[in-house]
């Protein structure tokens, strides 16, 4: 399960990104908690702060992929995280002096949205290049662990702090985090990375990326699953489970921190059992884990208890995870290695950008119908969404069948074999 460590490059950029994403999961909790205060408990102000984030990754994660393919990824990544910290420092320093105010944290989480996505394509595919194809799978595997229980120990922690003291001590924190990624980053031996070949030209690789990508049916699967469970599956958790916590339960920032905690509790065991994993994973599993989360979370939306709606919450979390390290491992590994970064630049375009869309939307329908209801449709959507997918990779598989049963019968057909 831990094979990946095993490699001094990876165990570095892992230990790295934990104690960095530590620090993002406590910025974000903390943000999500002083939009709630400073609107006065809007979905709407919600949705907006979570779409400024994420919308920039709709116009910069291609040229970002580009960009990726060409430069090295280690001096990307160490500007980008380096610019991550500088903005929970001035996010630190506005809210400790008492003139933090919602358009400030708009403007703040735009610039942060902006430096994400020129950060994502390159920390996506930068795993290849640290363990090398064979340990490609147990390494995002690990790095999805390591994600989540940073999204379990961030939260968790925030709610207390925000409790006990304020919430410009996290976005200090998160800032302070930066500096270990960064100093992992430049520790690493650029000497043992497993080398691609990277791309010499610009022009024209923003439409040969996209062609690529409708060349290849079943990767147009992958990212439209994944966007649309991002847009609403996601989203629903993200954007409302603030509501949930202060108008549904009504248990405050620590009870708030607790549900994100609960959440990513199931997401590590996603990622650990995820990690076991060797190859690509199997279609139907894909599509299988989406439908389940969906389903999960129609269950949990009808959940009249706090602890059972945490409860509830981790198996959610459980299912959304094993879909994405599913997901992410198979589009990375169908890929052709040097237009990988390119398709996981599109990945991450509409993955992220899918959320940023949908954010809004999810924060205004809560508004109107309630955190509940918000969270059982978009479950609802995911289960379509999932079979759909399912469907057509079926169909899909039986007219590829029929072409091949009747190109073998035309090959054998008498009169038209050689030596006949």
């Amino acid at each position: 399960m831990f094979r990946s460590l095993h490699t001094r490059n990876y165990r570095l950029f892992f230990v790295g990104g934990l104690i960095s994403n530590t620090g993002v999961w406590m910025q974000r909790t903390a943000q999500s908690w002083i939009v709630l205060v400073l609107s006065g408990g809007n979905g709407l102000a919600l949705g907006s702060a979570t779409f400024l984030q994420f919308a920039p990754v709709l116009l910069l994660s291609i040229p970002a992929g580009i960009l990726s393919d060409r430069f090295s990824k280690i001096n990307l990544l160490v500007v980008t995280q380096a610019l991550m910290g500088g903005v929970s420092a001035v996010m630190a320093v506005l809210d400790a002096t008492g003139v933090l105010a919602l358009p400030h944290v708009y403007l703040l989480a735009a610039v942060l949205g902006v430096i994400t996505a020129l950060d994502a394509p390159a920390r996506q595919s930068f795993v290849s290049e640290l363990v090398g194809l064979e340990h490609v799978v147990n390494a995002i595997g690990l790095n999805s662990a390591s994600f989540n229980v940073a999204r379990l120990l961030g939260p968790a922690v925030a709610g207390l702090v925000i409790g006990h003291l304020a919430t410009w001590v996290l976005f200090a924190a998160h800032a302070l985090s930066s500096v270990a990624i960064v100093s992992s980053l430049l520790r690493l031996d650029r000497t043992s990375l497993f080398q691609v070949r990277r791309s010499s030209t610009v022009r024209g690789q923003v439409v040969e990326g996209f062609r690529y990508l409708g060349r290849t049916p079943v990767l147009i699967l992958f990212v439209a699953c994944a966007s649309l469970l991002s847009a609403v599956g996601l989203n629903s958790l993200q954007v409302v489970l603030p509501l949930v916590a202060t108008q549904t339960f009504q248990v405050g920032a620590v009870g708030f921190g607790l549900l994100t905690a609960s959440l990513a509790v199931g997401s590590l065991l996603g990622a650990l059992l995820s990690g076991r994993a060797v190859g690509i994973p199997r279609r139907r599993w894909v599509f299988g884990t989406a439908i389940g989360f969906g389903a999960s979370q129609m269950v949990v939306s009808v959940i009249p208890v706090y602890p059972g709606f945490a409860v509830g919450l981790a198996v959610s979390g459980l299912l959304f995870m094993s879909f994405v390290v599913a997901v992410n491992t198979s589009v990375q590994l169908t890929a052709a290695v040097e237009m990988r970064s390119r398709v996981v630049a599109a990945y991450m375009m509409f993955f992220l950008g899918g959320g940023a869309l949908g954010a809004p939307v999810l924060g205004l329908v809560a508004d109107q119908l309630g955190p509940r209801t918000t969270i059982c449709c978009a479950g609802a959507v995911g289960v379509l969404v999932g079979g759909g997918c399912a469907l057509l990779l079926f169909l899909g598989g039986r007219r590829r069948a029929r072409s091949a049963v009747v190109v073998t019968g035309v090959a054998e057909a008498p009169g038209t074999s050689v030596g006949h």
